[in-house]
Formats: structure tokens, C-alpha cells, sequence
């Protein structure tokens, strides 16, 4: 994979993943409906769950973001239709202050579309707060 391949699916990879923090922002779970499969899984704190479940608790949000900034993008490509993207999320979530998050999600090509197969939260460690 050239430079330029790699510069251009970071920048595709990162563009699904800010669409995703909008689309949680105003709990429309149809954006991530059609990026989930099956085999989908999510890891949080509180557990590991599906991509319908997470698809569920978007729909159902009943604590948006006031806002979010996601910096630190980086990018692993695991071959010709799959990659792994890494970022920072900084979200400040109506009357439960701001989190702070490293992610991690497993994209495949698959039907001409890209589909979010892994996706896992990581707290950022209170000495880097």
C-alpha cells in the first residue's frame, strides 16, 4: 500500500468514524445499522456486545454528547480490504461531564461498503487527563 492509499483510506476510515460519533450525538442508530454485521462486536466498559445492541442503545440514547472533539488518528491496514483505525475521543455527555477515550475500531470491505466488524473503548488513564 502506497503512502497516498494509506493517507486516503485513513482519511475515508476516520470520516466513517466522526459520522458515527454525529449520528450517536442524535441517537440515530440507522447510520450504524447499516455498518454492523452479525458477527459485529463492541467492547465497553461495562461488557462485550453485539452490533445490534449497539445499534439498540444508540437508538435509545438518552444522554447525548454536548460535544466531542476525536484527534490522534492513526491507521493499521491489515490488507487490501481491511484496516484497523485508532484515535482519541474527548466527549462532554449532558450532565455527566467529559470522558475521555482512545478507540479502536476493525473495518472490512464487504459489498462494496465498508463494515465495522470490532470496535473497543478504552478510558484514558486519569494521569494523562
Amino acid at each position: 500500500m502506497t503512502t497516498s492509499d494509506r493517507t486516503q483510506l485513513l482519511k475515508e476510515l476516520f470520516a466513517l468514524e466522526e459520522e458515527g460519533w454525529r449520528a450517536i450525538s442524535a441517537a440515530k442508530g440507522d447510520f450504524y445499522r447499516a455498518l454492523v454485521t452479525p458477527d459485529t462486536l463492541v467492547v465497553e466498559h461495562d461488557g462485550v456486545s453485539t452490533g445490534d445492541d449497539l445499534v439498540a442503545e444508540i437508538d435509545g440514547n438518552t444522554s447525548p454528547f454536548e460535544g466531542f472533539t476525536l484527534d490522534q488518528e492513526k491507521l493499521v491496514p491489515l490488507g487490501d480490504d481491511s484496516a484497523v483505525i485508532t484515535y482519541r475521543a474527548n466527549a462532554q455527555v449532558a450532565g455527566r461531564g467529559t470522558f475521555r477515550l482512545y478507540m479502536s475500531s476493525v473495518w472490512v470491505r464487504r459489498d462494496g461498503g465498508w463494515k465495522l466488524m470490532f470496535h473497543q473503548q478504552t478510558p484514558v488513564s486519569t494521569s494523562e487527563n
